[in-house]
């Protein structure tokens, strides 16, 4: 007898030892391709004892209720992706706006996947443009946040000012060393 794939199959018995397949009546007519769902050991040891029969429980259990599909990431997540790939180039609204769309957009897109919801388009669609907006957000605040970039950092208010040439890069000497600026000048006008 073989399995669905040709091999032969095998019985093990509780120890671990391999037995030959059972070998069909002799009355039964013998055909090598038939399956059978039965099959006794065979051998010099005697056919093992039938299992116990197991209880049945008293009642049957409930059928189990599968999962309601739940919409709602999908539209949020598309929405504030969209905002924020919008507004990126604004830095802080990419940022803050890009990073609860890809919070959304994960949670819709895994929720789709898991055939627990149907918006799983949509909250792909808020994923990839939240990400966008937040990645893009992001580098435009850097150089705010970590001070790199701009005219003048790292120097002194006379370094600063004797490096300038024009009004604006005066005004940001003045602006980054504001409280030093007015010691000096304290009745300088805005």
């Amino acid at each position: 007898m073989t399995t669905s794939h040709g091999s032969p199959r095998r019985l093990v018995d509780l120890q671990g030892q391999a037995q030959a397949p059972s070998q069909p009546p002799s009355e039964a007519p013998v055909d090598p391709d038939a399956r059978t769902d039965v099959m006794r050991a065979v051998g010099d040891q005697p056919p093992a004892a039938p299992a116990p029969a197991r209880r049945q429980p008293a009642e049957e259990p409930e059928p189990v209720e599968e999962p309601t599909r739940r919409n709602g990431m999908g539209t949020p997540a598309l929405v504030l992706g969209l905002l924020a790939a919008a507004t990126c180039w604004t830095g802080w609204a990419g940022v803050v706006l890009g990073l609860p769309a890809v919070i959304a957009g994960y949670l819709g897109a895994r929720r789709a996947f898991h055939d627990l919801a149907t918006d799983g388009a949509s909250s792909l669609g808020g994923l990839v443009a939240g990400a966008v907006g937040l990645v893009v957000g992001a580098v435009v605040v850097w150089p705010t946040l970590f001070g790199s970039g701009g005219f003048g950092d790292g120097l002194t208010l006379d370094q600063c000012m004797a490096q300038s040439t024009t009004a604006r890069e005066m005004h940001m000497c003045k602006s980054q060393h504001l409280a030093e600026f007015n010691q000096r000048y304290p009745n300088a006008a805005e």
